[in-house]
């Protein structure tokens, strides 16, 4: 089976949701998208929490609770979560402040 590794770091409630700043994905696919490399992290059960901060309960889309930056790029500025990764990129989930 052909897999990728790559870089990933939390900050601020996904951090605390995630029990670590960053950690090292091991994603089962030779050419992953931000979509499946985030789809792949919060499928583990021990990022349950994870998965209830960052993705949208009624879209799954993680784009309202997150700036999602690949190797520093927002992502979309690039193909959004069709993004392409290579094992050379980090991918970086910041938190969007909601509130009023």
């Amino acid at each position: 089976m052909i897999s990728m590794n790559l870089h990933v770091r939390l900050y601020g409630v996904f951090r605390s949701a995630a029990r670590a700043s960053e950690l090292d994905l091991t994603i089962p696919e030779e050419n992953p998208t931000v979509k499946s490399a985030i789809a792949h992290l919060v499928s583990r059960e021990s990022f349950a929490d994870l998965k209830h901060l960052l993705l949208d309960t009624e879209t799954s889309d993680p784009r309202p609770n997150a700036l999602i930056m690949v190797s520093g790029r927002e992502v979309n500025t690039l193909n959004g979560l069709d993004t392409k990764l290579t094992s050379s990129d980090e991918l970086a989930l910041l938190p969007v402040a909601h509130g009023g």
